[in-house]
């Protein structure tokens, strides 16, 4: 993975988070992680272990994605995922009901389509699964439809199961993909949600946290937007909040245009401290995964993240008398046997 040089990548935003005190100020910061962690590919997918970060990528691997095992120091061990049906890719997990299932797309040479699919994980790891089945046939469009797929399946607070997945309904425009969402009781038959969760152009999403009125996503902003002249622009990553996971906050840029981010993953560390992955791409369409630290600090207590503190009171004084002796203390009021003169 190729390191920036120079200053770290980080824009400080204005936003209100529901658990944040109305008059603080907070401040969201993505700052770039000092480690190689020696993969390619795009849609990466991370699920926090006992053992490290467990990493899936699209890699153009025989499985479609590859898979690593990667410590807090950014060293990152090859796994093996064992699949059956084909090849797969945008590889993410949820806990179901019944179990831990993987999600992901397809495509079938066979019907000329590409489709959402998922399938219980044959181990804890999720390092393998047997058959699959389709999540919704209103999420199977033709192998050749540009800007959709990259499925995000979160656990909702209820136990129930969301897919936010891209779809542009039309590509006359900058900036055509939507994302949508299906949700499920079961984590395996899907239905869609009306409505958009998200307009103009914003792709990639990851949820970040999903509580009760209390929720956190990071994105990219679309391949399809382009600037006035007609150029792609360059991806950034953005952020937003929800207090349902269905209606969503304006997203607030977190990163510059110095590289094309992409497809980012993670979870959070601490509170209000959140591990990213995503993709950077590079020349020639070739893309690393690096690593990053996503925060919320709070500068009207001092710059601490997810931390309340009481702003300290002002040192007052107070004169005081004891017989005849007349003396100042620092404090609201006089001392046992003092009277306030």
């Amino acid at each position: 993975m190729r390191i920036l040089r120079g200053l770290p990548v980080a824009l400080l935003l204005v936003v209100a988070l529901p658990h944040v005190s109305a008059q603080a100020v907070v401040e969201w910061q993505l700052t770039d992680d000092a480690v190689s962690l020696g993969m390619n590919g795009v849609s990466p997918h991370v699920e926090k272990t006992a053992s490290g970060d467990r990493v899936w990528r699209s890699d153009m691997v025989p499985a479609g994605t590859a898979v690593s095992l990667c410590n807090d120091a950014g060293a990152c061990t090859s796994e093996t995922l064992t699949v059956s049906g084909g090849g797969v890719s945008d590889y993410t997990v949820a806990k179901t009901t019944s179990g831990l299932r993987a999600y992901f797309k397809r495509v079938d040479p066979a019907s000329n389509t590409q489709a959402v699919y998922s399938a219980a994980c044959g181990d804890t790891n999720c390092l393998s699964f047997g058959m699959a089945t389709m999540a919704s046939t209103e999420m199977q469009v033709s192998k050749d439809t540009k800007a959709w797929g990259v499925p995000d399946a979160v656990r909702l607070p209820d136990g129930r199961i969301r897919i936010y997945i891209v779809e542009s309904p039309s590509l006359t425009s900058s900036c055509p993909e939507k994302v949508a969402s299906y949700i499920s009781t079961d984590g395996v038959s899907f239905t869609k949600e009306s409505g958009w969760r998200l307009e103009s152009g914003y792709v990639d999403t990851e949820v970040l946290r999903a509580n009760d009125g209390d929720w956190v996503m990071i994105m990219a902003d679309g391949p399809g937007c382009t600037t006035a002249s007609g150029a792609r622009k360059v991806q950034q990553l953005f952020v937003s909040t929800s207090n349902d996971g269905l209606t969503w906050a304006k997203p607030q840029l977190l990163t510059s245009t110095d590289v094309g981010r992409l497809d980012p993953t993670g979870y959070e560390v601490s509170p209000n401290v959140f591990r990213i992955y995503y993709a950077a791409g590079g020349s020639n369409d070739t893309f690393t995964i690096k690593r990053a630290t996503m925060r919320i600090a709070d500068t009207t207590k001092g710059g601490d993240v997810g931390v309340t503190k009481t702003p300290a009171a002002k040192s007052k004084t107070v004169t005081c008398v004891k017989g005849k002796t007349v003396k100042k203390f620092t404090a609201t009021k006089c001392p046992k046997g003092w009277m306030k003169k």
